[in-house]
């Protein structure tokens, strides 16, 4: 379980599986509230104020496509979420936050290349209801 830096929320990763010869990925509770039909690896972090929680979502567990994923950031009071960049036959990883930037790495592990991206939480508008 990991707790908010204010101790007001927890978010906890339950066991669901793992890829062939891969990393196990999860579901992901947040608050006490799973939020279904999504999956997630094990890297996660919360913003310093607690209101944001960074989590690498898996978009398939398939062994021949994947990987395929993406940074979702859950803002948990309004329990919004937002959607960063797909990366395909990749992984997002390394999740800082400093002020009101979230910095993040994708690695793609086959030819060895990592990227460094930043957004500015401000600049976020695709939010959208969080779906338990």
């Amino acid at each position: 379980m990991s707790r908010s830096p204010n101790q007001k929320h927890n978010a906890r990763l339950n066991y669901e599986g793992e890829i062939r010869f891969g990393p196990s990925f999860y579901r992901l509770e947040i608050n006490g509230t799973e939020l279904r039909r999504r999956i997630f690896g094990d890297h996660m972090i919360w913003s310093d104020d607690s209101m944001v929680l960074a989590a690498q979502e898996w978009l398939t567990t398939d062994y021949v496509k994947g990987p395929i994923t993406r940074v979702l950031l859950i803002d948990v009071e309004p329990q919004r979420v937002a959607e960063l960049e797909v990366v395909e036959k990749g992984f997002v990883e390394d999740f800082i936050f400093r002020d009101q930037v979230f910095i993040y790495r994708k690695s793609f592990k086959a030819t060895g290349q990592s990227v460094e991206a930043e957004v500015q939480i401000s600049d976020i508008v695709n939010w959208k209801p969080m779906v338990p």
